[in-house]
């Protein structure tokens, strides 16, 4: 009996071990099927809804109606300083509710059923007459809310805070839980988050939401590290967000999972207009040395706030690209000069990496004069196909940035996506330089080596450094033609003003010469009729 036992035992030893293995082998197998198995998303950013906004508007005034714009619409109907705005936008105007409503149907019409959408905030214009108080922000969010979730009743929808989302703008203050907690209520956003994310969300509007067992996207509120937000300026770290985002980094990799970050404002730079970076610069560098950190389980960051479309590439001390980002392009047709073309952007992604992303796009040219009977969203691009890469990971999107410093016909294609098919102004070598520099040096020190003429992603790699020295050496050019030309018309406009400066002293002069003379020539008096003798002729006398 005993040894029948040690054999059963035996038996049912090796039969658990076996149930085990299979166990592990199918969890592997699950594991390797998830990883490649393709998701989508789609991102939703900067509307910018202008309830304000009038077809009968003056577009030089946002396309604001009023009795001025009524004024110059009658009688300026035919000429080429007025056109009337259009049904769907003006490039220099924020969105009409009827693009808002058509870029969401439109992202509905589409084939592909998404796993869940990212709304990347900015949902109110840019206007100052007045500026969109708290019944405007909180009727802007639930209204686009609402029109999605018709839309899209089974998807989840990821909310996130823009820098436009609050009033007075920009402004968002830290360890205001009231303040916070009047979006779940107020916006209506409550409906969208679990309790969880709710109660995360309302200590500083942060949060993180599982899609999959596998993947989490974390939500940021980087408004708080924005410039113009003065409410924040002296904190290190505003409502420990960052502390808060490395824990949540850290149990993602300790669990083997991936992470979608999702913020409005991007760290970095603005790749059209080089100043000061988005983030304080302390903050900046600290965020963007997280990402350089954990960028092994980060599958991709997703931002919006440019209005334009671009990428960035983050990465570690030894030149690795370890991140990539993705800006989206708005919906709104506005930017501060020249304007975009609105837009929508849907990803598809396995749990290696951002696969693919397709680019639509509404040609706004002409529509201001005609009203289109059946007007459809168009795939601007395909970015596999436009830039001949097999997948977006970090590997592909580097042979990309590589080929647009080797290529200038690739770089013209980026620079054509930039504003989304409309291009207002072309791109000299001091504007390539600019691009370049701001897609691979987020960190403040970076980006002033790069301006320089030091690229530090390249510095070990001699062949793309001397295609970026090529460029910067042309941008200086650029830049001295440039210097050469305001100096010249600054001091033509000095010489001008010297000459009309002496010629009206000139003139004053002889005025005043002229008065003095008259005031100094005697004056005859005026005769007396007793002074006039009358003439008698001879003849009379006589």
């Amino acid at each position: 009996m005993v040894i029948t036992w040690h054999r059963e035992r035996e038996y049912s030893s090796g039969a658990i071990k076996i149930f085990f293995t299979l166990i592990h082998f199918s969890s592997f197998f699950i594991k390797l099927s998830a990883e490649h198995t393709v998701g989508h998303f789609w991102q939703l950013t900067d509307l910018h809804w202008d309830q304000r906004y009038s077809r009968d508007g003056d577009p030089r005034s946002m396309c604001h109606a009023s009795n001025e714009s009524h004024l110059l619409a009658s009688s300026k109907p035919d000429t080429l300083d007025y056109t009337s705005a259009g049904q769907y936008g003006m490039y220099s105007c924020d969105a009409p509710w009827d693009l808002i409503e058509f870029s969401i149907k439109g992202m509905a019409q589409n084939t592909v059923t998404p796993n869940f959408i990212i709304w990347t905030g900015d949902n109110t214009p840019h206007v100052k007459d007045p500026s969109p108080d708290w019944s405007v922000i909180f009727s802007s969010l639930r209204n686009v809310s609402n029109t999605i979730r018709k839309n899209f009743p089974n998807t989840t929808l990821i909310p996130v805070l823009g820098n436009h989302d609050v009033f007075p703008e920009d402004l968002y203050p830290a360890e205001a839980e009231a303040f916070y907690h009047a979006y779940l209520i107020e916006g209506g956003w409550n409906e969208l988050l679990d309790k969880q994310a709710q109660e995360c969300f309302g200590k500083c509007g942060f949060y993180s939401l599982n899609v999959t067992s596998d993947l989490k996207v974390i939500v940021l509120n980087t408004n708080l590290y924005n410039v113009p937000n003065n409410l924040t300026h002296d904190q290190d770290d505003p409502c420990e967000q960052l502390k808060w985002f490395e824990l949540q980094l850290k149990m993602a990799e300790s669990k083997r999972n991936k992470v979608i970050i999702a913020a409005h404002i991007p760290p970095g730079y603005f790749e059209r207009w080089i100043g000061p970076p988005f983030f304080n610069p302390g903050q900046n560098d600290r965020y963007v040395q997280l990402i350089q950190t954990y960028g092994d389980i980060i599958l991709t960051h997703v931002y919006g706030h440019t209005h334009t479309d671009s990428f960035r590439l983050i990465a570690n001390g030894r030149g690795q690209v370890k991140s990539v980002a993705f800006v989206s392009p708005s919906v709104t047709p506005w930017l501060h000069t020249g304007g975009v073309n609105p837009s929508l952007r849907l990803y598809s992604y396995s749990l290696n990496g951002i696969k693919d992303y397709w680019q639509y796009y509404f040609n706004l040219t002409g529509m201001a004069e005609q009203t289109p009977t059946n007007p459809q969203w168009q795939l601007l691009y395909q970015a596999t196909v436009a830039y001949g890469v097999r997948d977006l990971s970090p590997e592909s999107m580097l042979s990309i940035y590589r080929e647009m410093l080797a290529d200038p016909k690739v770089f013209e294609r980026y620079y054509f996506f930039n504003t989304v098919g409309h291009v207002f102004e072309e791109c000299n070598a001091a504007c390539m330089r600019d691009h370049i520099c701001t897609i691979s040096h987020l960190m403040v020190d970076d980006m002033q080596s790069c301006q320089d003429g030091k690229h530090v992603l390249f510095r070990n790699d001699l062949i793309m450094t001397t295609h970026f020295l090529n460029i910067v050496q042309r941008a200086k050019v650029v830049e001295i033609e440039s210097l050469i030309l305001v100096s010249f018309l600054t001091a033509l406009t000095l010489i001008c003003i010297v000459i009309a400066s002496i010629v009206l002293v000139v003139y004053r002069r002889r005025v005043y010469n002229s008065l003095g003379r008259s005031s100094h020539e005697p004056v005859s008096p005026r005769p007396r009729s007793s002074d006039y003798s009358p003439i008698i002729s001879q003849d009379e006398s006589a």
